[in-house]
């Protein structure tokens, strides 16, 4: 085993400018900053995120940093933390799930912190992002979802990537951050729907962080990202050329899957096919006899909560998501809400929604296996879909302008809609912000008295 590979994307970390970064690779870290963004403020005001915020506001140990959907400071690693717990408390997390998992949340809630710290401008927010968002892509790819009941392994080396390029490390430096942070908290299936699963990312996010920070003071460690990977889940399973294969020039995070509904992803294509088909047939809940949602066994079976008791366990059943999308055609913040864990018609809803398990469906990844639904109505008509994608795909891609709207639906009444403008279209321009601009965005993101401009 060598470190050649944590050469490379080290060396892709310190050289790689914005100039280098393909127009549709910036354009698409606008769409994932637009949804993460638009996730941390949601998830600021949810009941977990509210908890987090006072938890920070009563146990200080610094100021001088804004906290997204806030009006508060906090010291640089508590911003972040925050910052990233609401980016995945909304369960808004854009993640590649076709190839191994790679995600969003860990990288732009450090992104807002440091670009406030360094006076950033927008092009070296786009550059920074790009950077970890790759690297993270390319070190979780081969990464089998479920293994020893885990999932994101290694976590923290894309967003140390991305601390790396913010503090102009070198090289070798980059390097050891990679291995400071290459066996880090990794994500348990056993936490899903509880505010553990939120927790462990946050503190993913914050240890690449420390971790760059480390490795600036001359910390030292051994990025052998292969042998890591090869001793934890098996040298047939790690092929080292492609962890760096095309790398600058295929931008892998461009596979990550958008979410277009605040729950857990793996319902998504279920949701699209659903929603494809009553739509097309005009179909109404009440015609409705029973839902069959066919999973494959293992992971997928993580979202078969019949009868939730928690906010949590709303975003991760199909039961609740499928029959709220049969009735109101979305999902969307209205049906995350404690509320709908004791109403009647809600209750009444979920027992439509049957999950068929599939114990001879085998993939290396869940999601490699169909989304197949199929619709029953009264009258005995019966309608089938089979996706192997979401919408917001490389597949079927959504354009920014898609993508801004969903930021709208997302944040709704948590900025005012002067401000819910002004973010969004900062955001779809941000390659073009000034080191101004970009104060001026984060002053209205963490409710600072600069407010956004009419």
């Amino acid at each position: 085993m060598t470190t050649d590979a944590a050469k490379k994307l080290a060396n892709f970390t310190v050289n790689t400018t914005i100039n280098d970064i393909s127009p549709e690779a910036i354009d698409f870290t606008k769409q994932l900053a637009l949804k993460t963004v638009a996730g941390m403020l949601a998830g600021s005001h949810m009941p977990s995120g509210k908890k987090i915020a006072n938890f920070i506001k009563k146990n200080p140990d610094g100021k001088g940093f804004g906290v997204i959907g806030h009006d508060f400071e906090a010291s640089l690693w508590k911003s972040v933390f925050a910052d990233a717990f609401f980016a995945h408390q909304s369960e808004l997390e854009d993640d590649r799930l076709s190839t191994g998992t790679s995600w969003d949340i860990t990288t732009f809630p450090m992104l807002f912190p440091l670009a406030q710290n360094y006076n950033l401008t927008g092009a070296q927010m786009v550059e920074a992002s790009a950077i970890g968002l790759e690297v993270m892509a390319r070190t979780c790819q081969f990464t089998p979802q479920g293994y020893l009941g885990l999932s994101i392994v290694p976590p923290s080396i894309g967003p140390a990537a991305l601390a790396a390029n913010v503090l102009k490390l070198n090289q070798a430096e980059t390097m050891a951050a990679f291995g400071l942070c290459m066996s880090g908290i990794a994500t348990a299936y056993v936490n899903f729907g509880t505010d553990a699963h939120y927790f462990e990312t946050s503190m993913q996010t914050l240890h690449g962080l420390i971790a760059a920070q480390a490795a600036s003071l001359g910390l030292t460690s051994n990025p052998d990202i292969v042998k890591y990977l090869s001793n934890l889940l098996g040298a047939e399973k790690v092929i080292e050329k492609e962890i760096t294969s095309k790398l600058g020039q295929y931008w892998q995070f461009r596979e990550i899957w958008l979410k277009k509904y605040p729950c857990c992803l793996y319902t998504h294509r279920y949701i699209d096919g659903l929603l494809e088909i009553i739509r097309k047939e005009d179909i109404h809940f009440k015609d409705i006899k029973q839902i069959n949602v066919h999973v494959a066994a293992g992971a997928m079976e993580v979202c078969n909560r019949p009868k939730p008791k928690t906010i949590g366990d709303l975003q991760f059943s199909y039961q609740h998501t499928l029959s709220s999308a049969a009735m109101d055609r979305d999902v969307n913040y209205k049906h995350i809400d404690q509320a709908c864990l004791s109403d009647s018609k809600t209750i009444k809803a979920w027992s439509k929604v049957k999950v068929v398990i599939h114990p001879e469906w085998k993939a290396r990844l869940p999601v490699e296996t169909p989304a197949k639904i199929e619709i029953e109505l009264n009258n005995h008509k019966k309608f089938i879909s089979e996706r192997a994608y979401p919408t917001g795909t490389l597949k079927e891609p959504l354009s920014l302008l898609e993508v801004k709207a969903l930021f709208h639906k997302f944040v709704g009444k948590v900025l005012s809609e002067k401000d819910k403008t002004f973010v969004a279209d900062s955001l779809c321009s941000l390659e073009d912000l000034s080191k101004k601009d970009v104060k001026q965005l984060i002053s209205v993101l963490t409710r600072q008295k600069s407010k956004s401009k009419k």
